[in-house]
C-alpha cells in the first residue's frame, strides 16, 4: 500500500467517524464538545454539516 493509497483510506475513515459522531448527537439531542486553544467548547450538532 503506497502513501498516498494510505492517506486516502484514513481520511475516508475520517469523514465516516465525523457522520457517525455528528448523527449520535443529533440523535441524543446533545451538544458536541471539544478544545480550542484550551478552552471548552460547545457546539450544537445541527448546525454542522455531514
Amino acid at each position: 500500500m503506497s502513501e498516498r493509497e494510505l492517506e486516502s483510506k484514513i481520511n475516508e475513515g475520517l469523514k465516516i467517524t465525523h457522520r457517525q459522531i455528528v448523527e449520535q448527537h443529533r440523535r441524543d439531542n446533545q451538544p458536541l464538545v471539544f478544545s480550542e486553544n484550551g478552552q471548552v467548547k460547545f457546539v450544537d450538532p445541527f448546525t454542522v454539516a455531514i
